[in-house]
């Protein structure tokens, strides 16, 4: 038995909603942990919710949830076919029954369940072998931000988190789950390189389509339309960041904020 897992060379995308959403255009999709418990009230506003997006695009889009004021408050603003329900047991979802889908989403779901193996065993039904794709986000085990918190004596994580997921760890659960990987890919939220984003496309100019341009620049960077000198001093602090973190995602893109896996049903899956 060889404990030593040779990581791939994986594409690393800026967060992960773009990729989601981009894929999902005219599918008919479900979407489940769509509330988004904990960050509702404070990325519907801003057109941040991932559900929100979703419905922009779709084709057909489905919603579930075990949060039951969450879906009621997405009805209120006018959105369908919610159900509240339990994805680990989405066999007992009336409203589900006898529906295929192109694409299934969990984003940022597994992590909290107390049975993902029980939950992948479920979503097998909603898919069509070989054709349906389930697309799985899950924070990483080793992403920068973690480790540099445990030198503090703290561990970095969403208190509701029932595991940490590697490369290794994610793709061994999907696969036991009885589900073939088609894609994968880690995204980041880490700014990097020694120029800001917006110098860099200054002197670099690339056709952006999709997922072909490697975006990098975290949220958080400074905005443009703040005063010079605060720029100047938010960038000044953040090069020894940028610095470490382009050596290490040199090294392997695993040091990441979180992997997309992008899976599909084996064909001996009705």
């Amino acid at each position: 038995m060889n404990p030593y897992i040779r990581l791939p060379k994986v594409q690393v995308v800026n967060g992960r909603q773009e990729l989601i959403v981009n894929r999902c255009r005219d599918k008919k999709v479900l979407h489940l942990g769509c509330v988004d418990v904990g960050l509702l009230s404070e990325r519907f506003p801003s057109g941040g919710l991932l559900h929100q997006q979703l419905a922009a695009v779709a084709g057909e889009l489905w919603g579930v949830d075990i949060d039951t004021d969450g879906v009621s408050f997405l009805r209120s603003q006018g959105f369908n076919n919610l159900v509240v329900g339990d994805i680990c047991k989405l066999d007992e979802i009336e409203d589900l029954k006898g529906k295929h889908f192109d694409i299934i989403i969990a984003s940022e779901v597994i992590e909290h369940l107390q049975n993902p193996g029980q939950f992948l065993n479920e979503v097998k039904t909603f898919m069509r072998s070989g054709k349906t794709e389930l697309i799985v986000t899950l924070p990483n085990a080793f992403r920068i931000d973690t480790l540099i918190w445990l030198l503090r004596g703290v561990e970095y994580i969403h208190p509701d988190h029932n595991y940490w997921f590697s490369y290794h760890t994610a793709t061994n659960l999907i696969r036991k789950g009885g589900l073939e990987i088609d894609e994968m890919y880690v995204y980041s939220f880490q700014p990097i390189g020694i120029l800001p984003k917006k110098v860099r496309n200054f002197f670099n100019k690339k056709k952006e389509n999709g997922l072909e341009t490697i975006k990098l620049e975290t949220a958080t960077t400074p905005s443009w339309s703040v005063p010079f000198l605060k720029r100047a001093s938010a960038y000044f602090w953040s090069l020894p960041k940028r610095l470490v973190v382009s050596f290490l995602y040199r090294r392997t893109p695993f040091w990441a904020d979180g992997i997309i896996i992008v899976a599909k049903a084996a064909h001996n899956v009705v």
